[in-house]
């Protein structure tokens, strides 16, 4: 599954400006952080629905995605 990310979804999410990090893959949970312009996306949702999707048609796995936020440096207030 995590070559499949890289190889077939990672692509198409960075074409938008976006970056996607596989943090953790535990049976049926993926675990990922958005980043560049998915760190900011207000359709996050969306877009992971639409991965979870995809990982179901093209590989016949039911999966569930948490995904966190890297923050743009400008954002910290530290």
């Amino acid at each position: 599954m995590k070559e499949y990310i890289e190889t077939v979804i990672a692509p198409r999410i960075r074409g938008d400006g976006g970056w996607l990090d596989i943090l953790n893959i535990d049976g049926d949970c993926i675990k990922v952080r958005l980043q560049g312009e998915c760190s900011k996306c207000n359709i996050a949702p969306r877009c992971m629905d639409w991965v979870r999707q995809e990982i179901k048609r093209n590989l016949g796995r039911d999966v569930r995605i948490e995904y966190l936020r890297k923050k743009p440096f400008f954002w910290d207030n530290d």
